[in-house]
């Protein structure tokens, strides 16, 4: 049962009766009563702060009308790879003389097809690779030569695939604007022999050979090869990236 302040002051007073000082001490009391009602409040307040607290601390969001939502953990095996492991360096080896080329720039792919990836070179020994999630995936790669002339190479992805540019090979112009690798990637399983006997008839590289991996592979030189394998296959999931290595600009440059 609750009493008011006024309850609780007749009732002191009528027992008191007509005691001397009685009065002084009624208001002592109810003094005291009031600073223990006050201490009460601020506690109980700050008790409910502190709740408020402890469940933001522990990742659960409070929401005005709805019960309050742990924040699920991150699952590690749902978080995707993000493809092959591009390296920091690119390793050159020229008879005896040896050194390694840093990074300048590199692109990731999820699908197979054809790309370009364009990068300004800082120097005329480049090298630039193509790696691939699938090491059987095939790879056609062409850039400019010192001739103007388109070159390159084909071949199965592996762990890398690449090759390197120096001062005899570069274009005249490599330093003076920006270059671009033109990269094509298919499938395993794409039927490279089967394109490359419609259009080149895939004649042997060497004598009393059928139409093997070697001669399909120079089939892929073939830019009809090529595109009739992109109009056939599509773009199927795939990753794949391409890394471009260079010397530091020189200072001044």
């Amino acid at each position: 049962m609750s009493h008011t302040e006024n309850d609780l002051r007749e009732l002191l007073t009528g027992r008191a009766g007509g005691q001397e000082g009685s009065s002084a001490r009624l208001d002592t009391i109810i003094r005291r009563g009031r600073r223990i009602r006050r201490t009460r409040r601020a506690l109980t307040a700050g008790a409910a702060a502190l709740a408020v607290s402890a469940v933001a601390v522990a990742g659960v969001q409070v929401r005005p009308g709805a019960p309050p939502v742990a924040q699920q953990p991150v699952d590690s095996a749902q978080v995707e790879p993000t493809g092959p492991e591009i390296p920091e360096k690119y390793e050159v080896r020229l008879g005896a003389e040896r050194f390694d080329l840093p990074l300048l720039h590199a692109e990731r792919f999820e699908t197979t097809g054809a790309r370009s990836v364009t990068f300004v070179p800082t120097s005329t020994s480049t090298g630039y690779k193509v790696l691939c999630d699938d090491p059987r995936a095939w790879v056609t790669l062409t850039l400019a030569l010192k001739s103007d002339e388109p070159g390159g190479a084909s071949g199965r992805c592996g762990t890398s695939f690449g090759g390197h540019h120096d001062e005899r090979s570069a274009p005249d112009d490599w330093l003076k604007r920006p270059q671009s690798l033109q990269v094509w990637v298919f499938p395993a399983d794409a039927p490279v022999r089967k394109v490359a006997e419609e259009v080149t008839g895939c004649p042997p590289v060497r004598k009393g050979t059928e139409c093997d991996e070697s001669a399909q592979l120079r089939a892929l030189g073939n830019p009809e090869v090529r595109e009739r394998l992109l109009a056939e296959m599509g773009e199927r999931p795939g990753r794949w990236a391409v890394a471009v290595y260079d010397r530091p600009a020189a200072s001044g440059s």
